[in-house]
């Protein structure tokens, strides 16, 4: 059982969003930017894994907010919603963080030299294996056993490896944006 964690689309999440800032107008992400995109990087498993893993309101903890048939118009109304009050910053950075933590769990086992799994991006209209009942504790005990015994082997730790390089870019991308959200010591923009 292998999963993403929720650092790792936090990172993902951020880094994309610092490059897009500085790219599309120069700027640094300020502390509602990177709040925003804490929550969205967050948002598919804060919404599918209680409802897929606590109760049988889902089949599994990557449906619903993990399905593009969802996560698009979503985003849309974000955007039109944050437009319509001046707030295109904070939508592009939800948006932004949400949209890539869909591909990061298609992705994912190809690290481990499998193949994607993309059937949740389409689901409902793609059916997906249920996941076994259990309670969300067990299911995060499980989840954390699996990845202690693969860092016993040379997949993980390769894995390992790739993990501390897209963490310490992140650090430093959060650095170099003047650590916003840690107060207005360390961060360079307000907002």
């Amino acid at each position: 059982m292998r999963t993403v964690w929720p650092w790792n689309h936090l990172a993902v999440g951020y880094l994309a969003y610092s490059l897009l800032r500085r790219t599309a107008g120069g700027e640094r992400p300020g502390t509602g930017c990177v709040l925003a995109v804490a929550f969205g990087s967050q948002f598919p498993d804060l919404v599918d894994k209680p409802l897929g893993w606590g109760t049988a309101l889902l089949p599994s903890g990557t449906t619903l907010a993990h399905s593009l048939l969802f996560a698009v118009p979503l985003s849309l109304v974000v955007v039109a919603a944050a437009a319509w009050r001046g707030r295109t910053a904070l939508a592009a950075a939800f948006v932004v963080a949400y949209l890539l933590h869909l591909p990061a769990d298609a992705l994912f086992p190809v690290i481990f030299g499998g193949r994607p799994t993309t059937a949740f991006l389409l689901w409902p209209a793609v059916p997906v294996d249920p996941a076994p009942s259990t309670t969300i504790p067990a299911r995060v005990g499980d989840l954390w056993s699996s990845f202690l015994a693969l860092l016993a082997t040379p997949g993980g730790q390769r894995y390992v490896l790739l993990e501390a390089s897209l963490l310490a870019a992140t650090a430093l991308a959060w650095i170099a944006d003047g650590a916003p959200g840690v107060g207005s010591r360390w961060s360079r923009r307000p907002s």
